[in-house]
């Protein structure tokens, strides 16, 4: 080494990849900084919140607050007033063997499963999704999706091929989240994972057409609405496109309306497209139907005689007959009496010489 070098003393400091890997990327900016200088000044020596604030390294007012989220994250321990650091690798080594120890399995310090289905698929993953250099947790998480889940081998390569798609291979927490998950839906054997996927992807599809099709953003509210009418009322991508334009008359159109319409449908068993189209035609013959029965009934009352099927004899004749009963029958018995009184006033009238010509 050249002499004029040789007093720099360059010291450096170790960093776990288990940090990297499954903590770093779900940490704020302040709890990292805070970590890496006392990754790099405390060692395995106690240090409190007053030592982290003269390291300058994030302001003064964020600092319990970093020590809060890196003892959440079991990054940092408390020890009465003070901290220690976490040994992040005594501590993954502790578990595992704990996990062994509780399946009942052997040996001191047991070590990966190293069965030929356990190397061929870490070989695969590894080529396929690290470029040949795959972490030590993604090896615990493939013996542990393997061996404690339950998962066939396509289900755990699977998972890996989810995680990549979705852009959070690099996030181990989101992957491990996303392995608990599957296992707690009994999401185990491909044949069952697969028609999962395939709603989730439907589910997907159908948020992207509300929002492309009502021109705004889909809020956390309107993507679990959307996401029911899957699950509840097995709807489809042409079912609900559909149920936008029977109604695009609305001026203020709505999820609520969309989801109206899917109901009626899913309660009538229509689960096409084709069939919806077919009530819905049905539906608007049956309205005009009724309109024009009210035009109808809303129309003038007067009718002419062809009209009503009459001739004008018939109406002539009606028409007497009925202004003859509609007369009281006060008025009818009255004329009676007074023709009666005529008939008696015609015969004192008639002289009896005159009826004597006619005889008896």
């Amino acid at each position: 080494m050249n002499d004029d070098y040789s007093e720099l003393v360059i010291s450096q400091s170790q960093l776990d990849d288990i940090f990297v890997v499954r903590y770093l990327q779900e940490l704020s900016r302040e709890a990292v900084v805070v970590y890496l200088w006392l990754n790099m000044s405390v060692g395995k020596k106690e240090f409190d919140e007053k030592s982290v604030k003269t390291y300058k390294v994030i302001p003064e007012d964020k600092v319990r607050e970093a020590l809060t989220e890196l003892l959440g994250a079991k990054l940092i321990k408390a020890s009465k007033d003070k901290f220690v650091m976490e040994d992040l690798k005594r501590r993954e080594v502790e578990e595992y063997v704990k996990i062994c120890k509780a399946k009942g399995e052997s040996g001191d310090i047991p070590g990966m499963k190293n069965t030929e289905e356990h190397r061929m698929l870490s070989a695969s993953i590894s080529k396929t999704f690290f470029r040949g250099v795959i972490d030590y947790n993604y090896y615990r998480l493939i013996d542990k999706c393997l061996y404690e889940y339950g998962f066939e081998s396509t289900v755990c390569y699977k998972l890996f091929e989810e995680g990549y798609q979705r852009g959070i291979l690099r996030k181990y927490n989101a992957m491990a989240g996303i392995a608990s998950h599957w296992y707690e839906k009994g999401y185990t054997t491909a044949d069952k994972l697969e028609k999962y996927l395939e709603r989730n992807s439907l589910k997907e599809k159908l948020v992207k057409l509300c929002s492309k099709t009502m021109r705004k953003h889909m809020t956390d509210l309107d993507i679990s609405r959307i996401h029911g009418w899957v699950d509840d009322l097995n709807a489809n991508e042409e079912l609900v496109a559909y149920a936008f334009r029977v109604n695009e008359f609305r001026n203020n159109l709505t999820l609520m309306n969309i989801e109206t319409t899917l109901k009626k449908w899913f309660d009538l068993g229509i689960d096409t497209a084709e069939k919806a189209a077919t009530l819905n035609e049905e539906e608007h013959k049956e309205n005009m139907r009724r309109s024009a029965q009210r035009k109808n009934r809303s129309g003038s009352k007067w009718k002419t005689g062809a009209e009503a099927g009459l001739s004008l004899s018939d109406a002539d004749t009606e028409s007497d007959g009925q202004a003859e009963d509609k007369k009281p029958v006060k008025d009818k018995e009255q004329k009676a009496r007074t023709e009666d009184k005529k008939d008696k006033k015609d015969d004192e009238a008639i002289p009896d010489d005159i009826l004597d010509m006619f005889g008896d």
